[in-house]
């Protein structure tokens, strides 16, 4: 029986053991410089609110050509007047623009004996009493299809901001005192993801309330408060990681 006899390269064992302890080491490090895995950590999350009085009301209309009679309104006298309306009851006239800026406007034919030309507009007030008194003036020249198209503020972006710093407050605020009923403390933030929702839940509802308040306003007296808009509501989540001290 013959023996066999092998024979080990130490330089290959070396190189071996020098390896798997680099890859180990190099475990253990990154285990410790990532505090998602090596920190004790707590998961909460928080919500931010606020509602916000709009003062940009948008109102979307449509001037089109028609007949009084015989004679043909066409759709550049419509707007002359439109506009001269607007210029004495002043309203700013750089705040009415085209619905559509890539169309001047579009045509619409009629019983096949003329085209009538039409252009959709969009009117910004600022107030529900600009808006009664804007519906005046549209209802004097005729206007089509006028209703509210949306409402902001001009402040908005500095009010989302606002709302997403609530969010995180109210998320540390949860970590604390969690934390502070087992007797320990929150420490610094490992994680948090914003769980954004600027959604307008309202905005179905702007035709029937919004011409509902307006002829509420119409048919106040000057010396009266002005009605104010429905509230634009602002929500916002965050979820985060606190470290545990």
């Amino acid at each position: 029986m013959k023996t066999i006899h092998t024979k080990i390269n130490p330089m290959k064992t070396f190189f071996l053991f020098f390896t798997l302890a680099l890859i180990s080491t190099s475990g253990i490090a990154q285990s410790e410089l990532n505090p998602l895995n090596s920190t004790p950590y707590i998961e909460v999350t928080g919500e931010g609110e606020m509602e916000v009085i709009p003062d940009q009301i948008f109102l979307h209309f449509t001037l089109k050509e028609r007949y009084d009679g015989k004679k043909k309104l066409n759709i550049e006298d419509l707007e002359k007047k439109m506009k001269q309306h607007l210029k004495v009851n002043d309203f700013d006239l750089s705040k009415l623009s085209l619905a559509d800026a890539d169309a001047d406007y579009v045509t619409i034919k009629r019983k096949n004996k003329d085209v009538l030309a039409s252009k959709d507009y969009v009117l910004e007030v600022g107030t529900t009493n600009e808006l009664a008194d804007t519906w005046e003036i549209l209802d004097e020249i005729d206007v089509l299809n006028a209703y509210i198209e949306r409402v902001d503020h001009t402040k908005m972006e500095a009010f989302k901001k606002e709302v997403k710093i609530k969010a995180i407050q109210a998320a540390k605020d949860k970590a604390s005192y969690l934390l502070e009923a087992v007797g320990q403390n929150v420490g610094p933030a490992l994680f948090i993801q914003e769980r954004e929702n600027y959604g307008q839940p309202y905005a179905k509802n702007i035709r029937v309330r919004g011409m509902a308040e307006l002829q509420d306003v119409a048919a106040t007296e000057a010396s009266e408060p002005a009605i104010s808009f429905q509230k634009i509501k602002l929500t916002y989540k965050v979820f985060a990681r606190f470290a545990i001290n």
